[in-house]
Protein backbone atom coordinates (compact mmCIF):
# COMPACT_ATOMS: atom_id res chain seq x y z
CA UNK A 1 0.00 0.00 0.00
CA UNK A 2 2.12 3.39 -0.77
CA UNK A 3 -1.36 5.57 -1.49
CA UNK A 4 -3.87 7.01 1.12
CA UNK A 5 -6.63 5.37 -0.90
CA UNK A 6 -5.31 1.81 -0.69
CA UNK A 7 -4.57 2.49 2.56
CA UNK A 8 -8.45 3.27 2.96
CA UNK A 9 -9.50 0.11 1.12
CA UNK A 10 -7.54 -2.31 3.04
CA UNK A 11 -8.90 -0.45 6.31
CA UNK A 12 -11.90 -0.72 5.34
CA UNK A 13 -11.72 -4.82 4.31
CA UNK A 14 -9.84 -5.10 7.54
CA UNK A 15 -12.96 -3.49 9.44
CA UNK A 16 -14.71 -6.08 7.41
CA UNK A 17 -12.80 -8.79 8.57
CA UNK A 18 -12.87 -8.34 12.32
CA UNK A 19 -16.90 -7.47 12.01
CA UNK A 20 -17.72 -10.81 10.56
CA UNK A 21 -15.25 -12.73 13.58
CA UNK A 22 -11.62 -12.86 12.19
CA UNK A 23 -9.02 -12.69 14.49
CA UNK A 24 -5.89 -11.15 13.56
CA UNK A 25 -2.99 -14.02 13.93
CA UNK A 26 0.11 -11.60 12.90
CA UNK A 27 0.34 -8.50 10.26
CA UNK A 28 -2.07 -9.35 7.47
CA UNK A 29 -3.01 -12.74 8.06
CA UNK A 30 -6.40 -13.31 9.62
CA UNK A 31 -8.22 -16.59 10.66
CA UNK A 32 -11.63 -17.65 12.56
CA UNK A 33 -13.24 -20.91 13.34
CA UNK A 34 -16.31 -22.63 11.71
CA UNK A 35 -18.66 -24.85 13.06
CA UNK A 36 -18.44 -26.97 9.52
CA UNK A 37 -16.85 -27.26 6.15
CA UNK A 38 -19.87 -25.93 4.46
CA UNK A 39 -19.98 -22.68 6.57
CA UNK A 40 -16.46 -22.43 5.93
CA UNK A 41 -17.08 -22.72 1.84
CA UNK A 42 -19.97 -20.42 2.71
CA UNK A 43 -18.15 -17.38 4.15
CA UNK A 44 -15.52 -18.04 1.35
CA UNK A 45 -18.16 -16.70 -0.88
CA UNK A 46 -18.75 -13.80 0.98
CA UNK A 47 -15.08 -13.01 0.79
CA UNK A 48 -15.29 -12.96 -2.40
CA UNK A 49 -18.41 -10.56 -2.76
CA UNK A 50 -16.39 -8.17 -0.51
CA UNK A 51 -12.54 -8.84 -1.67
CA UNK A 52 -11.33 -5.49 -3.06
CA UNK A 53 -10.53 -4.92 -6.77
CA UNK A 54 -7.02 -4.94 -6.43
CA UNK A 55 -6.54 -7.40 -3.35
CA UNK A 56 -4.64 -10.68 -3.20
CA UNK A 57 -6.10 -12.88 -0.99
CA UNK A 58 -5.51 -16.73 0.01
CA UNK A 59 -7.35 -18.88 2.14
CA UNK A 60 -6.71 -21.59 3.57
CA UNK A 61 -9.07 -24.07 5.60
CA UNK A 62 -7.39 -26.27 8.15
CA UNK A 63 -9.10 -28.94 10.73
CA UNK A 64 -9.27 -28.13 14.04
CA UNK A 65 -6.47 -30.77 15.04
CA UNK A 66 -4.22 -28.82 12.83
CA UNK A 67 -4.74 -25.54 14.35
CA UNK A 68 -4.15 -26.79 17.57
CA UNK A 69 -0.70 -28.20 16.01
CA UNK A 70 0.41 -25.32 15.17
CA UNK A 71 4.16 -24.27 16.96
CA UNK A 72 4.80 -20.86 17.70
CA UNK A 73 8.27 -19.83 17.65
CA UNK A 74 10.07 -16.79 19.25
CA UNK A 75 13.36 -15.23 18.35
CA UNK A 76 12.62 -13.19 22.05
CA UNK A 77 10.52 -11.17 23.98
CA UNK A 78 7.77 -8.99 22.02
CA UNK A 79 7.64 -5.26 22.83
CA UNK A 80 4.66 -6.00 25.00
CA UNK A 81 6.78 -8.63 26.73
CA UNK A 82 9.63 -6.76 27.49
CA UNK A 83 7.16 -3.61 29.14
CA UNK A 84 5.48 -6.37 31.81
CA UNK A 85 7.07 -5.96 35.16
CA UNK A 86 7.53 -9.04 37.50
CA UNK A 87 4.68 -7.85 39.44
CA UNK A 88 2.35 -7.34 36.29
CA UNK A 89 -1.09 -6.48 36.63
CA UNK A 90 -3.64 -8.33 34.39
CA UNK A 91 -7.06 -6.34 33.64
CA UNK A 92 -9.53 -8.76 31.25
Amino acid sequence: MTSNKEIRIYTKFRKFLLKNGYIMLQYSVYCKTFNNIDAAHAFVKVIRKNVPCRGNIRIMIVTEKQYNDIEIIVGGKSNQESKITIDPLVLL
